[in-house]
C-alpha cells in the first residue's frame, strides 16, 4: 500500500538530512510492505449541533470507514508507534479527513514488516523548529 502526502517532516537525525534542523519535504510517498490495516476510523461530528467546543473522542460518533475512503486527502497530524515485535511494526496515524467528511478527525492503525519513505527534496525548516 502506498500513501501520498503533500509533505512530511524529516527529523534532523535522519541520515539524508544534513541541515542540522528538522526540515519538511515536497511531495512524499510512504510504502508499506507486508501490511494489514487493523483499524480505520472516522470521528463523525455531523450530528452534533449544540456544542461550540467538541471533544471528538467523547462527543463524536466513532464510525469504521474503509481505508480507501479515509485516506482521500487525509492530513496526518500525529503518528504513534504502538508496538514492535519480531520485526513486525504497528503504527497509528491520526489526522484530519477530507472535506467530504467535513474535515473531521480520524485515525488508522496498520501493522507492517517494512516501510519505505520517498521524497524528492527538503524545502524548508519544519514548523516546530526555531526559525
Amino acid at each position: 500500500m502506498s500513501v501520498f502526502f503533500e509533505h512530511i517532516d524529516v527529523l534532523s537525525t535522519h541520515p539524508r538530512n544534513s541541515n542540522g534542523k528538522a526540515m519538511y519535504s515536497g511531495k512524499a510517498v510512504l510504502k508499506f510492505i507486508n501490511f494489514e490495516i487493523l483499524e480505520s476510523v472516522l470521528y463523525d461530528t455531523s450530528e452534533i449541533k449544540s456544542k461550540k467546543r467538541i471533544v471528538v473522542e467523547d462527543d463524536a460518533q466513532k464510525k469504521v470507514l474503509d481505508i480507501s475512503e479515509l485516506l482521500v486527502d487525509f492530513e496526518v497530524l500525529k503518528t504513534e508507534k504502538i508496538q514492535t515485535q519480531d520485526n513486525i511494526y504497528i503504527h497509528r496515524f491520526d489526522g484530519l479527513t477530507s472535506l467530504k467528511y467535513k474535515a473531521d478527525f480520524g485515525y488508522w492503525i496498520i501493522t507492517y514488516k517494512k516501510l519505505i519513505i520517498e521524497w524528492d527534496e527538503l524545502i524548508d525548516t519544519a514548523w516546530f523548529e526555531d526559525r
